[in-house]
């Protein structure tokens, strides 16, 4: 398919879903990967088995796009009852589209780690479905940072069977244009999950964090927050919507975004929705958009701290709480590394 081809299949600002992050417009002719199929490394441990086998047809603009360039798939399979003593480790996944389809069976526990980094002048589409079935348990933390001219689409669509438990936690620095969409579909009763994310935005980079949650059965508990810091002429999205059937009764689920604005040039759009059907629930939403304590950073002035080290001290602590229900310490402290990190470049600490 002709790069001119490709680009008129790709979302635009005219579709509801994709308003404020025009795909069409970022892209260019000239992009590498745009035309050819993602070649991603794999990391498993001993019992998880990586394979390559036909795909299901897909229901999402972008997964259609990825279906037209190959009807294969990169499949992962946690056999049942099986506890992945390592996680398992999916990286280079730079440019081109790409298919994942992953099965953790009935009582089986994992572990995945995402490493979304690209290549200047690029773009990256990424389809992946995943099933968990009864009793299953799924971490997954996503790692994005991209190149400053890179375009990236990374759509999760989640099945979740009665019992299962969900732990997902993204780290987004942004690129030309990055969205990462999570579709969260729930199969049976007593469903648990998390969902948090935080992004750092600098310089003219853009992310989208979308996420849509369907409950069709009762006593599901659902947490998501989403934190976010942009400066200099960044833009984020949050758009995120909690869909309660009428069979959800006692559902549970609470969704946050809150973001600070450094720059008058930076944007933030925000847009969480509730859609309930069932009468016996205790849903919420809420969303907050601001600026640094400016009595916070007076006071820890007047304990001889800098104002660029309050700063970054105040931000940091804003964004630490995304991560705190992560277990694995050693994971957490390499995310709030990577955030230190970029906090010490955009303040100069």
């Amino acid at each position: 398919m002709l790069p001119s081809a490709v680009i008129e299949k790709l979302p635009h600002r005219r579709m509801e879903a994709w308003k404020w992050t025009d795909v069409r417009r970022a892209v260019r002719d000239e992009v590498s990967g745009l035309s050819s199929v993602m070649t991603p490394r794999f990391t498993a441990p001993d019992g998880v088995s990586v394979t390559q086998g036909a795909a299901h047809p897909s229901d999402h603009v972008m997964g259609r796009l990825a279906q037209s360039f190959s009807d294969q798939s990169w499949n992962i399979y946690i056999p049942r009852g099986a506890k992945a003593a390592e996680p398992v480790l999916i990286e280079d996944m730079n440019r081109g589209h790409g298919r994942f389809a992953v099965m953790v069976d009935e009582g089986a526990e994992a572990t995945f780690v995402e490493y979304h980094k690209g290549k200047a002048g690029s773009f990256a589409n990424i389809e992946q479905n995943i099933h968990l079935a009864k009793g299953a348990k799924l971490i997954r933390i996503i790692v994005q940072d991209d190149p400053d001219d890179m375009t990236r689409i990374a759509t999760s669509c989640i099945a979740a069977a009665e019992g299962t438990k969900l732990e997902q936690y993204i780290l987004s620095f942004g690129g030309a244009l990055t969205r990462l969409e999570t579709r969260l579909y729930g199969e049976g009763a007593n469903i648990e999950a998390v969902m948090n994310g935080a992004y750092l935005l600098s310089g003219s980079k853009h992310t989208d964090m979308t996420s849509h949650t369907e409950l069709s059965h009762p006593d599901c508990y659902i947490r998501q927050s989403v934190k976010g810091v942009v400066t200099d002429k960044a833009k984020a999205v949050f758009q995120g919507k909690f869909l309660v059937r009428r069979d959800a009764q006692h559902t549970d689920a609470e969704m946050r975004h809150d973001a600070l604005m450094l720059s008058e040039r930076a944007e933030v759009r925000a847009k969480p929705e509730l859609e309930i059907y069932a009468d016996d629930v205790a849903c919420a939403h809420g969303n907050t958009i601001g600026a640094l304590d400016d009595s916070a950073l007076f006071y820890m002035r007047q304990r001889g701290i800098s104002l660029a080290e309050a700063k970054a001290l105040l931000t940091e602590a804003f964004l630490a709480s995304v991560f705190d229900d992560m277990d694995d310490e050693d994971m957490r402290e390499s995310l709030m590394g990577q955030i230190k990190n970029w906090l010490g470049a955009s303040y100069g600490v």
